[in-house]
């Protein structure tokens, strides 16, 4: 019996080196990305975020800290939910006013830029000072409809009552679209 020879062409053994290098980079990079966001992970298990002004922490706070810090009771508001595989929808959401927080913490956001706010999986996203000072603007939510945030994110959200992305979500009130909150929130920073 002959055996078959396997002629390869150029542009196929530069798609096999290619793939070859992109397993070895990911090999490589995975790890250390899991290691730099751990942090971020056991903050997530805890139910706490961390609130770093102007370069310097302030510290790490669960909701029953928050409330107590912001002085205010814990306030429903309405919001739109929008999502790209969903009509709008206007419901109701249960959090702490972001202001009352940073103000109870004697945070002065006057001389601040933006914030941003950092989710356990490494999302990002940044509000404007503007936005954050607004009365009833931005809120750290932790109820949809009277129920907890589901963890974790789950792409049939959309259909539950209580969404995923808890324990914290972000949201800006005057925003029409729900993709622009920051889910799974561990980490405040003024700048």
């Amino acid at each position: 019996m002959e055996k078959k020879k396997i002629k390869l062409n150029t542009p196929t053994i530069i798609s096999i080196i290619i793939v070859g290098l992109l397993a070895i980079a990911f090999a490589i990079f995975l790890p250390i990305y899991l290691k730099n966001i751990e942090p971020q992970q056991t903050l997530y298990e805890n139910s706490e975020i961390k609130i770093v002004a102007f370069g310097e922490e302030i510290g790490v706070y669960t909701l029953e800290e928050m409330l107590e810090i912001s002085g205010v009771e814990e306030k429903t508001f309405k919001a739109v939910y929008d999502t790209s595989s969903s009509d709008p929808v206007e419901k109701n959401y249960t959090g702490i006013e972001l202001k009352n927080i940073l103000s109870g913490l004697g945070i002065d956001l006057a001389s601040a830029r933006m914030i941003t706010f950092k989710a356990s999986d490494g999302m990002n996203k940044v509000y404007s000072q503007q936005d954050v000072v607004k009365s009833n603007n931005v809120y750290i939510a932790y109820k949809a409809e009277g129920l907890e945030f589901n963890p974790g994110i789950d792409p049939l959200a959309y259909t539950k009552m209580n969404e995923d992305g808890g324990p914290f979500v972000v949201i800006k009130v005057e925003d029409p679209y729900s993709q622009n909150r920051c889910k799974l929130l561990v980490e405040i920073v003024i700048t």
